[in-house]
């Protein structure tokens, strides 16, 4: 399974940073609990069976909303693969994220939470409304926050990541002509600012991939397959 993250990796990151602010807001990833099941590690951490469960079945839902009528069975079966992928691939990002020093303060996640239209009354953050829709999930404040923690840092990593990728007109112009072999004159100053954005965020995948891809070297990954296979 590794080897298939590797080997999709580019795509994936983009697909995750599409779903992971809804497929985590309630059923975030947060330590493991020692009962259940393990399902894989990513270093010390472990993913236990009620997690995987939590995270497949939101994205499911996420799935059969965009799906509507089109979601079937083989699609739904290899959402669960696709489910444990996505949380060694989160946990793999917080973890590097901690290893290079990065934090999210109290203030910080206080910010963050209060902001967020779910837990709002008339505008501004309810702590009932809070209350009440954690208790609804089944989550205590204390793992959602500590959810949340986590998604701040995986955030923070990437933003590192895209702030680092830069291209200059020199650069681009090369890049374009290389694509473009039969552009005629002015046609790249014409384009230059579409193309810029389009040819930044392939470098930023590019590099985001690049960054998992270390990481894998350095955090050891294990798998159950036998309990994903049952």
């Amino acid at each position: 399974m590794i080897e298939w993250i590797r080997k999709h990796m580019g795509w994936m990151m983009w697909i995750i940073v599409g779903l992971i602010t809804v497929t985590f807001l309630f059923f975030g990833i947060y330590p493991s609990s020692d009962q259940g099941r393990s399902m894989a590690s990513v270093g010390d951490y472990v993913i236990s069976a009620e997690e995987l469960n939590q995270a497949y079945r939101n994205l499911y839902e996420n799935y059969k909303g965009m799906l509507k009528d089109q979601m079937n069975d083989a699609i739904a079966k290899n959402l669960r693969n696709q489910a444990l992928q996505e949380l060694i691939v989160n946990r793999l990002m917080v973890e590097k994220a901690r290893l290079i020093g990065l934090q999210v303060s109290d203030a910080e996640l206080q910010t963050v939470i209060m902001k967020m239209p779910a837990f709002s009354r008339d505008g501004r953050f309810d702590k009932k409304v809070y209350d009440t829709i954690l208790d609804r999930v089944n989550m205590t404040p204390a793992k959602f926050e500590a959810s949340q923690r986590d998604f701040l840092l995986r955030q923070k990593l990437e933003y590192l990541v895209k702030d680092s990728v830069v291209a200059g007109d020199a650069e681009l112009q090369a890049a374009y002509v290389k694509r473009n072999p039969k552009a005629k004159p002015g046609e790249f100053e014409e384009n230059k600012e579409t193309f810029r954005q389009m040819y930044l965020a392939e470098k930023q995948r590019d590099a985001m991939t690049a960054l998992l891809r270390n990481i894998q070297d350095t955090i050891p990954v294990k798998i159950n397959d036998k309990a994903m296979a049952s």
